[in-house]
């Protein structure tokens, strides 16, 4: 009898365990995946504005002087912003074989290129060639252009996030296959987060296309 209420408790104790880390595991994927509607909508709110004043146009004020930020920066940005998820994705590929020196070594890539773009998008504001009145353009390009390089910052934070975890916890799950195999509960909280912050890279990729269309190419 002893011996069956105490099997009975440890099952018990396995049961909740399991539906704590479930839970884990789908706040995990609901918070990364809410992050993609709230850089949406703040990027939305600019795009909202670009429309509507390049379509109002009032009295030509829209970009009477045809002068617009530099196309090679922002181009630049564009770049490395790209290389930086295709590095992370592949990276996320190689983990999942077992490969996580590929990894590491992939989204250290990603986060030099983020940090780069950070930097060039933060740079490109000191050498505008207008002050931020100077059109409707100008007015909407100078709300972009900051929250652009915040956004781009904190990509590279929660990438740099990811890596250092892989850096920590490389010794403890190489006998497991690596953290990309790995059973252990904290290896699946891991992935978890790499997958949303993968299908996060995936959207914001789509969105800095878009952004460096409206702002360098159509204008």
């Amino acid at each position: 009898m002893a011996t069956d209420v105490q099997s009975s408790d440890a099952q018990q104790v396995i049961d909740e365990e399991q539906y704590y880390h479930d839970a884990q595991l789908g706040a995990l994927w609901t918070a990364s995946r809410t992050l993609i509607p709230v850089v949406a909508a703040t990027f939305g709110g600019i795009y909202f504005a670009y429309f509507y004043l390049r379509s109002l146009n009032s009295n030509g004020l829209w970009d009477p002087h045809g002068a617009t930020a530099s196309k090679i920066i922002g181009l630049s940005v564009l770049l490395l912003v790209l290389a930086g998820t295709a590095f992370q994705l592949m990276a996320g590929r190689r983990l999942r074989r077992g490969f996580s020196t590929d990894f590491i070594v992939g989204t250290a890539s990603n986060v030099l290129f983020l940090v780069l773009a950070t930097g060039l998008q933060i740079w490109e504001l000191t050498r505008l060639p207008f002050p931020p009145a100077a059109s409707g353009y100008a007015g909407v390009f100078i709300a972009f252009a900051p929250i652009d390089a915040l956004v781009i910052g904190l990509s590279a934070y929660w990438a740099f996030t990811l890596m250092m975890r892989a850096i920590r916890s490389y010794s403890f799950y190489r006998a497991d296959g690596g953290i990309g195999v790995s059973a252990h509960r904290a290896a699946e909280n891991f992935r978890a987060n790499l997958d949303g912050f993968g299908a996060y890279s995936i959207f914001f990729a789509l969105m800095s296309v878009l952004s460096w269309y409206l702002f360098y190419v159509l204008h």
